[in-house]
């Protein structure tokens, strides 16, 4: 998509922004300021978000909408058993509604979506100050838009569930003496089942005259183009770890004879947990 890459430039220069500022926070002595989990261990970190979004949805009725997003954002890294195929667990899920208008004729629309991925990660890279992993994601995607403008069929339905890849990055470093540490993950699915209605099946006759089978299609690259990538600085402050970034959420499919585009920009504040997971006795 060629918005991602636009955003991706301007998220660049807020992160650096970012970094300038944030030198005077207490770092404590330790090395490395966000190492990968091991065995039973696990990250999580919990954010709030907030930015802007965009859609365009023409299910009965074509219009472009623009306004402002809200939400929670989770992620975590999970370490499994040494010597087993994979070496890390990856979520992601977070929760956002928006509020949005067409800046033509005042229409307005509400979003609420939703995201849970999980990926299956091994090392591809590792050393002291980097480590990148790459491995399969399982993907579920689902949203409600409301079009005010549509008095007859004002609600649409869509979403997916899928499999895909993830990369996840992660570079330490210092700053004026501080351990910091940026990371970059990015969720891309490749195929998988959608719903979507036809573009001239309005929901009630779904509803009354059956034929749900009709709106279910196969999705890939070519009929619905999606990709979530994040980016953050992970910053010390006494005996916690502040997480400043950017998650941008694209999704463009061409189903049921219909285009629906949904794209969002948060910036996302939260701070990161480590923990040991419990081993019970036998």
């Amino acid at each position: 998509m060629t918005d991602s890459s636009r955003c991706s430039r301007r998220l660049s220069s807020v992160l650096l922004a970012v970094l300038v500022v944030s030198f005077p926070l207490q770092a404590p002595a330790q090395r490395n300021v966000f190492n990968m989990p091991q065995y039973t261990e696990t990250i999580r970190i919990t954010s709030i978000e907030f930015g802007t979004t965009k859609a365009r949805d023409t299910y009965l009725s074509g219009s472009t909408y623009m306004g402002n997003t809200y939400g929670l954002e989770s992620d975590g890294w999970t370490g499994f058993a040494p010597y087993r195929l994979f070496s890390q667990g990856r979520t992601h899920s977070n929760v956002c509604f928006s509020i949005m208008k067409n800046p033509r004729n005042g229409g307005r629309t509400m979003a609420f979506w939703g995201h849970e991925y999980v990926g299956f990660m091994w090392h591809a890279l590792k050393y002291s100050k980097y480590d990148l992993l790459v491995g399969p994601a399982v993907m579920c995607d689902l949203g409600i838009l409301y079009n005010q403008q549509n008095s007859n069929n004002p609600v649409n339905y869509e979403g997916y569930v899928g499999g895909g890849i993830c990369v996840d990055n992660t570079f330490r470093f210092s700053y004026f003496g501080y351990d910091m540490a940026f990371q970059a993950t990015l969720y891309v699915p490749l195929a998988g089942l959608s719903f979507a209605p036809d573009y001239d099946q309005p929901y009630y006759y779904i509803y009354r005259y059956g034929g749900y089978g009709r709106n279910l299609h196969f999705i890939s690259p070519f009929n619905n183009r999606a990709l979530t990538q994040q980016m953050a600085l992970v910053l010390p402050i006494k005996e916690s770890r502040l997480r400043i970034g950017v998650t941008v959420d694209g999704l463009r499919n061409y189903l049921g004879g219909h285009t629906h585009m949904l794209f969002d920009t948060m910036f996302t504040v939260g701070f990161a947990t480590r923990y040991q997971s419990k081993k019970w006795d036998r």
